[in-house]
């Protein structure tokens, strides 16, 4: 673990010198300034909301698993976002399917496809706001504008490849154990026969591809989920006064997605510098895109620090119980 912080740490201490270059701290100290901290207490609060939102989507995922309310999977939700903030390589995901499993007696397999597929909509939802993309920017660099282009053409088709496949494994489960079950590599090695057990509880947590309903009703809180997140980006802007058409905070939502996709401890460094990309499109300044992505970075910060510990003490979750959690191998 202390050597993926160190590469982390050295890809976002990168990232950041890309950001800051050609600007100074006094510029940015006199633009955080001019920011409206009522509207950023407001912001902070709107992220703090989204836990709950998402709470609610992971108890749709995991309900052909257990029925659990939302509010018995805040914790290992909340818990896993604070890990995920504090240390590169999206640990908490591998925690809260870990914490998942001892609170309510689930299958880490079946738990961490339910994570699987929440990431997917996640980057469906994500796709959704980049769409429109090449008809609502028209500056900024070609390159990049050619990229969004590109990428709001390629990933539809990518991400519906994925889902497919989920789809079909989640249906034929029965069927791809027992094919694998009593094909001849696996018969009379254990380790294979452990990893056929690992696929099927695997497929298992794919049960709400299965149904519509629940498919719909994942796909409807995935975009509220990011929606909600556009919305308190605008209201980031407005902090700062900035005055930028009405597609500009779900652009910089893009960006920030894109960010916080590379691994580094806390997200510092690509999410600092996606800001500057994303609002260099509108002129922004690169003063003031530094001091609202300070801002956003610190009101994220604080709204997935603050539950993150707090359920932490409360489910004695310690260093100890973090490396207990990681080293795991998922079977189960």
């Amino acid at each position: 673990m202390i050597r993926r912080f160190a590469l982390g740490a050295a890809v976002g201490a990168f990232f950041l010198w890309l950001a800051l270059r050609n600007v100074s701290m006094g510029e940015i100290a006199a633009s955080l300034r001019n920011a409206s901290l009522p509207i950023f207490a407001l912001f902070t609060l709107m992220h703090v909301a989204t836990l709950g939102l998402r709470a609610a989507r992971w108890g749709l995922l995991v309900r052909p698993l257990a029925d659990i309310p939302a509010r018995r999977l805040l914790p290992p939700l909340a818990i896993g976002f604070m890990v995920n903030f504090l240390f590169p390589g999206r640990a908490g995901e591998i925690v809260r399917v870990w914490l998942l499993g001892r609170r309510e007696q689930v299958s880490a397999s079946a738990a961490f496809a339910t994570v699987v597929v929440e990431r997917l909509f996640d980057g469906l939802a994500v796709i959704c706001f980049l769409a429109p993309a090449p008809f609502l920017v028209e500056a900024g660099d070609a390159t990049l504008m050619a990229r969004v282009r590109w990428a709001a053409l390629l990933l539809p088709g990518a991400y519906a490849a994925v889902l497919a496949l989920l789809y079909l494994l989640g249906h034929h489960r029965e069927a791809l154990a027992g094919f694998l079950a009593r094909h001849p590599v696996v018969q009379g090695r254990p380790l294979l026969a452990r990893g056929v057990h690992v696929v099927e509880r695997f497929c298992a947590g794919l049960g709400v591809l299965r149904s519509w309903r629940a498919l719909l009703g994942t796909a409807a809180l995935s975009l509220l989920i990011w929606g909600w997140a556009g919305l308190a980006n605008a209201l980031m802007l407005r902090a700062f006064g900035l005055d930028l058409p009405g597609y500009a905070p779900f652009f910089l939502l893009v960006l920030q997605a894109v960010g916080v996709l590379i691994p580094t401890p806390g997200f510092v460094g690509p999410f600092q510098y996606a800001h500057v990309v994303a609002l260099g499109v509108y002129g922004v300044p690169q003063a003031a895109a530094l001091s609202l992505a300070l801002l956003i970075h610190a009101g994220i910060f604080a709204a997935v620090l603050a539950p993150g510990f707090w359920y932490a003490a409360r489910e004695h979750f310690g260093l100890r119980e973090l490396s207990r959690a990681t080293r795991r191998d998922g079977a189960g």
